[in-house]
C-alpha cells in the first residue's frame, strides 16, 4: 500500500491535477502566438517543400525535447532509493502500477486525498514531481550547482519576457486593427511628435497589423488595443492554471476555427488572383512584365525558396514553449500523460502551421510583387484584412465573418500570456527570492509598460527572428537536453537513451549556432566550420565519460 505523510494526523490538502486534455490545450495555446502570423512570408522564403520539411522536423524535435524534459522531472521521484520527497509527502515506486485501476487521466482537476467520504483511487496520493526542484532552474542547481541555477533563472526570465512581449504586441495590434476595420479608426495616447503639434492623441485609419506605421505617431504609444489586452491578460494572470481551464478550452477552439477560416480565405484570394491574371502560376518562370512596383515578379518556389536560412528563427520561435512546460506537466497524474499530451500538442500545432504557411504563401508572394492594391505587409492577419481588395468586399473591407475570426484569433493569443507570466513570476519567487507582489508586478505589469514604450517601433519581425535564435533556441531545445544527460549521471540512471540524447543535443546546438552564424555573416563556409566545431566541442565531454 502507498503511504503518505499528514500534518498532525489530519487530511492532506487537495492534490491538484491537470488531465491530458488540459495539458494538451495549455501547451497548444502557449505555442500559439505572433510567430504564426509570419508563416506565410516564411513559406515564401523557404519554398513550400522545404517549409513542410522544416515544420515536420521541428515537431519531431520539440516532441523529443519534451519527452526528455518530462523524464528528467519524473526521474527525481525514483532517483534516491525507493522513495522521493515531494509536495505531498513520501511516495513509493510501487504506486505507479496502481494508478489506473479505477480512475482515468480525465478525472477532475482536483482530487481530494485523505477524504474518508471519497472512494476508489481518491484516497490514493499520486506521486508528482516538485516544481521547485524539477523546473529548468531546479534541475540546473541539481546538475551544476547554485551558480548555474542563477544563470538558468536569468535565462528563463529572459525567455518568458521574449515570448510574452511578442505575444502582447500582437494582441494589441490585432485589437487596434479590428477597431480600424469596424469603426474606421483607432486612437492612442502619445507624446506630440513635432513642435508645431501639441496633440497627445494620435489616430490612424490604416487597417493592418502595423496600424500606426507611417502615421507620424511616436514610437511610444498607449493604444486602445493595448489597454484592452492588458486588462484581460493581467486579470487572467491572477488566476491559477487549473482554475481557468474553461477559458483555455474556449480559446483553443477559437484558434482552430480562426486558422481554418484563414486558410479558406487565403485559398480564395490566391484563386481570385489567378483568375484575374494578376498572379503568376506557382510553377511558371517569372513573367516578363514588371509588377506594380516596376520590378520583375518572382514566382513562388515549390522546393527551395530565395532565403531558406532566414526561416529557421521564425519557425523555431513557433515551437519555443518547452521552458513553460514544467508548471503544466508537474500537475499530471503520470509521466506518460505528461509527455504524450505535450507531443500531441506539437503535432496539432504543426498541422496548423503547415496549413497556414502553405495556403498563405501565394498571397504573401503576390503582396511582395505588388499585385494587391494596398498591400504593404505580409503578416497573416494583414493578408486577411486585404481580402476585400481581392474578393470585392464592401469598400475594400473584409467580411464581418473574417473580422470576427480575426477577433477570435486575437483572443486565442491572449491565452498564452498568463503562462509566460506565470513562468517569470515563479522563477522570481522560487529562485530569485522576490516577494509575490513585486514578482507579479514585474512579470504581469512591467511587460505591458515595455509594449507601450515600443509599440510603434519597426523591429517586430527582427525581434521574432533574433530572439528565436539567440535566446529561445538554446533555452528551449539545448538546455533541457543538456540537463537530461547530466542528471542521468548525477542520479545514477545511466543507460536510458543517454547516447541518443547526447547526439541530439550536439546536433541541435550546432545547428542553432550555424544558423546564427550564417544570419550574421551570410557565409555558408563560416557556418559549416562553426557547426563542426560545436559538434566536436559538445560531444567531446560525453566521449571522455
Amino acid at each position: 500500500m502507498t503511504s503518505t505523510s499528514t500534518n498532525g494526523g489530519g487530511a492532506l490538502p487537495p492534490q491538484k491535477f491537470l488531465p491530458y486534455a488540459a495539458i494538451l490545450t495549455l501547451a497548444a495555446n502557449t505555442m500559439n502566438g505572433p510567430g504564426i502570423t509570419t508563416l506565410p512570408d516564411v513559406a515564401v522564403d523557404a519554398g513550400l517543400f522545404l517549409y513542410v520539411i522544416l515544420i515536420t522536423g521541428s515537431v519531431a524535435m520539440a516532441a523529443y525535447v519534451c519527452r526528455r524534459m518530462v523524464f528528467a522531472m519524473w526521474s527525481s521521484l525514483k532517483s534516491y532509493g525507493k522513495a522521493a520527497d515531494t509536495e505531498l509527502g513520501m511516495y513509493h515506486d510501487d504506486v505507479e502500477p496502481n494508478l489506473t485501476k479505477r480512475s482515468s487521466e480525465e478525472d477532475s482537476l482536483l482530487l481530494h486525498n485523505g477524504n474518508p467520504n471519497s472512494g476508489g483511487d481518491n484516497s490514493v496520493a499520486y506521486p508528482q514531481p516538485k516544481l521547485e526542484t524539477t523546473s529548468i532552474v531546479g534541475q540546473s542547481v541539481e546538475a551544476y550547482g547554485k551558480k548555474a541555477g542563477v544563470y538558468a533563472a536569468l535565462t528563463m526570465v529572459a525567455s518568458a519576457l521574449c515570448l510574452a512581449l511578442a505575444q502582447m504586441m500582437l494582441c494589441a495590434a490585432i485589437l487596434d486593427g479590428m477597431l480600424v476595420s469596424t469603426t474606421g479608426q483607432s486612437c492612442a495616447l502619445g507624446l506630440p511628435t513635432t513642435s508645431s503639434s501639441s496633440s497627445w492623441i494620435h489616430c490612424t485609419s490604416h487597417s493592418s497589423m502595423k496600424p500606426y506605421a507611417g502615421s507620424g505617431a511616436p514610437t511610444s504609444l498607449i493604444s486602445v488595443g493595448t489597454v484592452i489586452a492588458a486588462v484581460f491578460s493581467v486579470g487572467m494572470g491572477t488566476v491559477d492554471l487549473d482554475e481557468m481551464m474553461g477559458v483555455q478550452y474556449s480559446l483553443f477552439a477559437c484558434l482552430i476555427i480562426s486558422c481554418v477560416r484563414f486558410a479558406y480565405v487565403l485559398r480564395k484570394m490566391s484563386l481570385g488572383l489567378s483568375d484575374e491574371g494578376d498572379m503568376m502560376d506557382m510553377t511558371a518562370v517569372a513573367a516578363d512584365e514588371g509588377g506594380v512596383g516596376g520590378g520583375e515578379e518572382e514566382a513562388l518556389s515549390w522546393f527551395v525558396g530565395p532565403n531558406p536560412f532566414s526561416t529557421i528563427g521564425p519557425i523555431m520561435f513557433n515551437f519555443a514553449f518547452v521552458v513553460t512546460a514544467p508548471p503544466l506537466v508537474s500537475l499530471a497524474k503520470k509521466e506518460s500523460i505528461a509527455y504524450k499530451a505535450l507531443g500531441m500538442a506539437c503535432v496539432a500545432m504543426g498541422v496548423l502551421y503547415t496549413m497556414v504557411g502553405c495556403v498563405g504563401a501565394p498571397v504573401a508572394n503576390a503582396v511582395r510583387n505588388g499585385l494587391i492594391e494596398g498591400g504593404d505587409d505580409t503578416n497573416l492577419l494583414s493578408l486577411i484584412l486585404l481580402s476585400g481588395n481581392v474578393e470585392g468586399g464592401a469598400d475594400g473591407r473584409p467580411s464581418m465573418i473574417d473580422l470576427f475570426c480575426i477577433g477570435t484569433f486575437g483572443l486565442s493569443t491572449v491565452a498564452s500570456v498568463p503562462v509566460y507570466c506565470l513562468l517569470a513570476k515563479d522563477t522570481l519567487v522560487n529562485d530569485a527570492g522576490v516577494a509575490r507582489m513585486p514578482a507579479f508586478l514585474l512579470s504581469n505589469v512591467l511587460p505591458w509598460l515595455l509594449v507601450a514604450l515600443t509599440y510603434n517601433a519597426a523591429f517586430f519581425e527582427a525581434f521574432v527572428n533574433w530572439s528565436g535564435l539567440l535566446i529561445l533556441g538554446y533555452s528551449n531545445f539545448s538546455l533541457p537536453l543538456l540537463l537530461d544527460v547530466k542528471l542521468k549521471k548525477v542520479r545514477s540512471l545511466l543507460g536510458e537513451e543517454g547516447s541518443i540524447t547526447s547526439v541530439v543535443f550536439s546536433f541541435l546546438t550546432a545547428s542553432i549556432s550555424a544558423v546564427i552564424a550564417i544570419s550574421i555573416t551570410n557565409s555558408l563556409a563560416i557556418a559549416g566550420l562553426l557547426f563542426g566545431a560545436v559538434m566536436i566541442a559538445s560531444m567531446w565531454p560525453s566521449q571522455r565519460n
